[in-house]
C-alpha cells in the first residue's frame, strides 16, 4: 500500500463524507463527522450501510473524487474491538 499525501488545489478543499444507508440504499444519515456516522449506523434499520467518499469542494461547487466505498465491516470491527477491550 502506497502512503501518498495530495495536497489540495489552490481555492479547493478536500471533504471526507459519510453516510449510512438502510437496506434498501436509501440514506438515512450523511456528515463529515465520522463519531456521528457510526452512532447513525448503531441505530439504524437491520442490514443498514455505512459508505465514505471524498469531494474536492470550492466555495462554488462539489466534485466526487473517490466513488463512494462500503465501510460497513470496518465499522462492525471497530465496534467489537471496543466492545471486548471495555468488558474486560
Amino acid at each position: 500500500m502506497k502512503n501518498v499525501l495530495e495536497l489540495p488545489r489552490k481555492g479547493k478543499v478536500n471533504v471526507v463524507f459519510y453516510e449510512v444507508s438502510d437496506a434498501q440504499g436509501i440514506a438515512i444519515w450523511g456528515g463529515e463527522d465520522v463519531l456521528e456516522a457510526i452512532k447513525w449506523y448503531r441505530n439504524s434499520p437491520p442490514d443498514s450501510k455505512v459508505w465514505v467518499g471524498q469531494y474536492e469542494t470550492t466555495e462554488e461547487e462539489a466534485k466526487l473524487t473517490m466513488d463512494f466505498i462500503e465501510i460497513t465491516p470496518i465499522v462492525l470491527a471497530t465496534i467489537a474491538n471496543c466492545v471486548d477491550r471495555w468488558s474486560k
